[in-house]
């Protein structure tokens, strides 16, 4: 058995029985492995990844006599389930390289039938092992950063707590806390340099109010203090398939259909990326909610408006 097919089949399971749960039956399990192409998936074949699901992943696969099904115990596995999300994020991520990796043989035949998207240019890659260590050993780090302005300003020492990493958009980011400016502050990698660990340890884990912050943001820009709120958008029919497939945020879900529009809900902090996730779809969207949303957008496109006069 590949390791692919191993990561399918673990990738299967955990996704039937992650919360919210349904508590599926063995019987039921097997079904779904079987629909992932192991037709000849057994007992002894569910033991197994049981135990290695335990062992390599550090959660557990439990039964529910109460339920009569299957679910996972998440307070073994993951006391946040924020991070037991991410988790399942990375591992549905892993599942796809060994695919592709298992599957086509030599990088010259990988070029013939994938591509993706091309970021040659992008700096601040190289930073994501030193952060990675920083985090690891709990270290605070120094670097010097330049914010994007219209007015470059030179680089500026920063000493930083680290938190946590994130990506958008072929970007990345860190959450930390900023020594000298007393609070969060989100830095783009890209604007980093002479990246260095410090012999300094982190005084205060915050790892809850870093996921706490980025719960409800769609993209980067976000402060400690904003609060959710409801956007509802009215899409087109044809438009609202793309949405469906590749939803805005996590908190999306459909509350009206008709056969000329879909209307969306999301709660989500109103920020920049928002805007522009909204305005990339032009006339097959509309702001219904909140007024201060669209009337911003609004303004926003007249002003584009008034560029093309």
């Amino acid at each position: 058995m590949t390791l692919a097919a191993t990561l399918r089949r673990h990738w299967c399971i955990i996704r039937a029985i992650q919360p919210p749960f349904v508590y599926p039956s063995k019987e039921k399990l097997f079904d779904l492995v079987r629909e992932e192409g192991f037709l000849d998936y057994s007992e002894s074949s569910f033991e197994r990844d049981k135990k290695d699901i335990n062992e390599q992943y550090g959660i557990y696969v439990r039964y529910s006599k109460l339920r009569n099904g299957y679910f996972i115990d998440i307070r073994e596995a993951d006391e946040d389930i924020t991070d037991f999300n991410g988790f399942l994020d990375l591992l549905e991520r892993r599942e796809r390289v060994e695919f592709v990796n298992q599957t086509l043989t030599g990088v010259r035949e990988i070029g013939k039938y994938l591509q993706l998207e091309k970021n040659p240019d992008f700096s601040g890659i190289s930073h994501l092992p030193i952060l990675w260590e920083a985090m690891r050993a709990q270290r605070i780090i120094a670097f010097g950063y330049s914010a994007y302005a219209q007015t470059p300003a030179p680089a500026q020492l920063r000493l930083v707590e680290p938190g946590l990493l994130f990506e958008y958009k072929n970007r990345w980011y860190l959450d930390g806390w900023d020594i000298n400016k007393n609070e969060v502050r989100t830095f783009g990698l890209d604007r980093m340099t002479s990246l260095q660990l410090t012999d300094k340890h982190i005084s205060q884990k915050r790892n809850h109010q870093y996921r706490a912050m980025r719960q409800h943001v769609i993209g980067v820009n976000s402060a400690p203090n904003d609060e959710p709120m409801r956007v509802v958008l009215r899409l087109t029919a044809l438009q609202a398939n793309y949405l469906q497939s590749l939803p805005l945020h996590s908190s999306q879900q459909v509350i009206q259909t008709s056969p000329e529009y879909v209307d969306f809900e999301l709660f989500v902090v109103l920020n920049k990326e928002l805007e522009i996730e909204i305005l990339g779809m032009g006339e097959a969207v509309e702001v219904i909610e909140p007024v201060e949303l669209r009337e911003k957008i609004k303004r926003r496109i007249g002003a584009t408006f008034q560029k093309y006069r």
